[in-house]
Parts: C-alpha cells; structure tokens; sequence
C-alpha cells in the first residue's frame, strides 16, 4: 500500500513539474529589474515562472530519492510542493500577463487542494472517504489552467 501511495506521489508531481513546464516555456527570456509597483515587471514575472519551475524540478529530484516506505518523508515533501505554489498565486502580474496569471492561479489554487488531498490520503482513515473524482478534477483543472496560462502567455510575449 505505501509503495503504490509513493509511486502516485511520484506521478502527480510528474504532473506538477509538465504544468512548471509548460509555464516556464511560455514567456520570453529575460533578466529581473527592481519593479516600481506592487505589480511585478515583466521582466520579473517571467523570472518568477522560471523560477517557480526550477522548484518543481528540485521537489522532482527530492521525490526520486525518497524511500518507497516513508510516508512521512512523502507527506513533508508534498508539504513542501505546495509553497511555490502558494507565492506564485499571491503575484501581481504586470498587465501583459494578467490574463495568463489569473489561470496560472486558478492552476495553482487547484494543485494546493490537490496536495492537500494527497496527503488527507495517506491517513488511511480519511483514505476510505476520499472523493477520487474530485481529485480528478483538480487534476484536469491544474492541466487546463496551466496549458492555458502558457498559451495566454505565449501570446502575450509576441
């Protein structure tokens, strides 16, 4: 049972890091500059979905070398996962890319009540009441809003 738990734990942050990814991929290179604002520049912001899949790919190398039996290593490292998320949904998006950062968010939200799910589902008490279609769901919406964030993103930077 805590083999396949971790092997799923595996899986969904394969699929948190092709959502980093795909948002990584979908702005234009650049460097940081201080912002003027609370809102970040654009320069920055694509720093921040940089850096936000750069997290992704270390919580990946983590999960890699995580004994298949620990769960509580699991459960910190999902604890862990959701950080980056949790800041990159609280950014102000310079005006260019607020329609790209309010799916990343919506993306973001979704993935923090994913992981929350993850982990209610390693106490095999609250495993037995879990709604596997809920998680589903959050799933599809984190892929959606993410694909999304990158094309509106894409589009934004041309």
């Amino acid at each position: 049972m805590k083999s396949k738990l971790v092997k799923r734990i595996a899986a969904l942050m394969a699929v948190a890091v092709m959502g980093m990814s795909v948002m990584a991929c979908g702005g234009s290179n650049g460097g940081t500059e201080a912002a003027a604002s609370s809102a970040l520049s654009e320069e920055e912001y694509v720093a921040k979905t940089t850096e936000l899949a750069e997290a992704m790919t270390n919580v990946m190398t983590e999960a890699a070398a995580l004994d298949a039996n620990d769960v509580e290593g699991a459960k910190k490292l999902i604890e862990g996962m959701k950080e980056p998320f949790v800041e990159f949904a609280s950014i102000q998006a310079p005006e260019k890319y607020a329609e790209a950062q309010a799916k990343y968010k919506s993306g973001s939200e979704a993935m923090i009540k994913y992981l929350d799910m993850c982990i209610d589902l390693m106490d095999p008490e609250k495993a037995a009441d879990a709604d596997m279609n809920a998680l589903m769901d959050l799933l599809t919406t984190i892929q959606n809003d993410f694909t999304e964030g990158a094309t509106l993103m894409e589009a934004a930077g041309n």
